[in-house]
């Protein structure tokens, strides 16, 4: 099955990517996908999108959320440039580059109009307008509509917006400005109530050009406007600076006979580049465009930012990575119990019942395996520890004392309802092997023994999770469906029921060795969960509230099987994966978090941070092969 889905996929793939790069969205059509791009540098993100069929469900174009140093605030809900009178055909959006955002509007008299949206390295969201084919020069006009009050568990007030010379500066209640200037002097600068308005003259041969730059205070503002002042070309001043920090890191090397080689290097980068943007200062959400929210702010998943750590790492940037190591490690966050976090966090990061998915006090213990797994991946590349001893201790103590008399650890893992989880238990071994060697280090032989023996404990109670009628690993549950309020219902051993689950992938991923149990069920997932040409299912379940999510087909669920066939299995296999996430990402190259059952719609999630993540680690792997 898997040889002929990559036979399909071969000839598809490199004209879907290239409709991707610039693609225009006729009502009716589904391919590319329907979402935004994320767009940032570690101090500022700015999430964008003028994809129609975005556009027509906000009533907002161009830069929708606009977040500076955190997620608390959003301070920015929509940004449009475009020439003043004359019609316009449909428009077509993509990428110019990595980076770069690129909106191409089809003028009258056969002209064409081009936005461009980029992050310059001094804080700066540039946007410009420029047109060719045109004759003659054309008045302009850019806006960019501010949010007035931005509610989350507190109210955050636009304060004051003024003009102060040809630069527009908001201020908030919180202390964060926001300066809008042009870059030409003899355009005009307007506000009127929460709108910046900037009009001017665009000759044929020129740029309109918009700066966003965010900061502290006025002062600080102002003379970051001064300073991008000084760059005379902005957009070679941030692809220097952008293809320096990709070249930093690992690219994926293809052999000479790979024809896909440039449209899955590009795509590499752009989802890469994703994950960096998303990243403030070690804060990185499950995705910023407004579906997974707590308090109306983005949701912060231990789970998805480490998942996302463990990429950054892999791919060579280890200073992101070690900003999100540190931000769990940071003894502020509060803890369910000792060693436990809570499965989500507002961007206060604080644990809180405000937020849609799943609940926030759902038992997540797979975090602790990844937590342990990182800090000591980031000492064996770097040579720093990122967490004291005893905080790992912390960690894996947990774990040691929740494994049940079965020898397995119950919870909700990945999939947050809570039973026995293959993934999380292969996971959790995994990182209690890893547990026992820095003990070692750290000289505690006590918990040496501890940590191995508790390992090899969950390993010899795993075959309980492969169910033998289908030869494949699955959640074992012990009650049908989850409660009212999403809650896991407590059930009866007698009630054992077994339903697969397609991320126990995971668990090799995170380090559990190949086995004889995983193989069979990567042989299961391939004949059953494979679904719309190409993509694995997530996870199967008797609630019927679950079941519509469950049954989607998930790019993380995806990648992690390309990554397994990658280390263990068939490179042909791990290839078409990456194909069909190819032929599945949405307007901007980006990876939703699924795509329905049905094939009627990608998941509004549009990109997930985690989906992108996993797409370039599916393809460094399978470039290595």
């Amino acid at each position: 099955m898997l040889a002929r889905i990559a036979r399909r996929g071969f000839a598809l793939v490199l004209t879907v990517f290239a409709a991707l790069h610039c693609s225009a969205q006729p009502a009716d059509q589904k391919r590319p996908w329907k979402g935004y791009s994320i767009l940032g540098n570690g101090h500022l993100t700015a999430v964008y999108s003028d994809d129609s069929r975005i556009v027509s469900l906000t009533h907002q174009k161009g830069i929708q959320h606009l977040y500076f140093k955190d997620y608390t605030a959003d301070y920015v809900a929509s940004t449009s440039f475009e020439l003043v009178g004359g019609s316009a055909g449909a428009s077509e959006v993509g990428m110019k580059n990595f980076f770069t955002a690129q909106t191409l509007t089809a003028l009258a008299g056969g002209a064409t109009q081009r936005v461009l949206c980029f992050v310059h390295p001094l804080d700066a969201v540039v946007l410009s307008l420029n047109v060719t084919g045109a004759a003659a020069a054309s008045p302009y006009r850019f806006e960019a509509n501010l949010r007035n009050e931005i509610k989350t568990d507190i109210t955050i007030s636009l304060t004051s917006l003024k003009k102060t010379g040809r630069v527009a500066m908001a201020v908030w209640s919180n202390g964060t400005v926001l300066a809008v200037a042009p870059r030409t002097l003899a355009d005009q600068v307007t506000v009127n109530g929460s709108s910046v308005i900037i009009t001017g003259n665009l000759e044929p041969t020129h740029t309109a050009e918009v700066w966003l730059i965010p900061a502290s205070s006025e002062a600080v503002a102002l003379s970051k406007v001064r300073a991008i002042e000084q760059d005379k070309d902005v957009e070679a001043t941030s692809a220097k600076f952008w293809e320096a920090w990709m070249k930093n890191g690992i690219f994926p090397k293809f052999k000479s006979n790979v024809p896909e080689a440039a449209a899955y290097l590009e795509a590499y980068k752009r989802n890469l580049y994703c994950v960096k943007a998303a990243n403030l200062n070690g804060q990185i959400p499950a995705e910023m465009n407004g579906q997974f929210v707590t308090n109306n702010m983005p949701q912060l998943y231990p789970r998805d930012a480490m998942m996302c750590a463990r990429v950054l790492l892999e791919t060579g940037h280890a200073e992101e990575a070690r900003q999100i190591i540190e931000f769990w490690a940071n003894p502020r966050i509060p803890m369910k119990t000792p060693g436990e976090w809570y499965a989500r966090y507002d961007a206060y990061a604080k644990a809180v019942d405000a937020g849609v998915g799943a609940r926030f006090d759902e038992p997540e213990w797979d975090a602790n395996g990844y937590f342990i797994y990182l800090v000591a991946k980031y000492h064996k590349s770097q040579g720093v520890w990122l967490a004291d001893r005893y905080l790992i201790y912390k960690l894996a103590d947990f774990l040691v004392a929740h494994i049940g008399q079965n020898g397995l650890l119950e919870e909700g893992g990945i999939v947050e309802w809570t039973g026995y989880l293959p993934a999380t238990n292969m996971i959790c071994a995994a990182a209690l092997q890893i547990a026992a060697k820095l003990a070692h280090q750290f000289g505690d032989e006590s918990r040496v023994q501890n940590y191995a023996a508790a390992s090899q404990r969950i390993s010899a109670a795993l075959p309980q999770m492969f169910d033998q009628s289908r030869q494949t690993y699955a959640d074992v549950r012990f009650t049908g469906k989850k409660g009212p309020n999403g809650e896991s219902l407590p059930g009866q051993p007698s009630d054992k029921t077994y339903l697969w689950d397609t991320s126990a992938n995971f668990g090799v991923v995170w380090g559990y060795p190949k086995h004889r149990e995983i193989e069979l069920t990567n042989l299961f997932y391939a004949k059953n969960t494979v679904k719309l040409d190409g993509g694995m299912q997530y996870f199967d379940t008797t609630d019927p509230g679950l079941a519509e999510y469950g049954h989607a087909v998930f790019f993380f669920t995806t990648a992690a099987a390309s990554q397994y066939q990658s280390l263990y299995g068939d490179k042909a296999a791990a290839k078409s994966f990456i194909d069909w996430m190819l032929r599945n990402a949405n307007s901007y190259g980006l990876m939703p978090e699924h795509i329905k059952l049905d094939g009627s719609d990608a998941s509004a999630a549009s990109p997930l941070s985690w989906c992108c993540a996993e797409f370039a680690s599916a393809l460094l792997a399978w470039s290595r092969l």
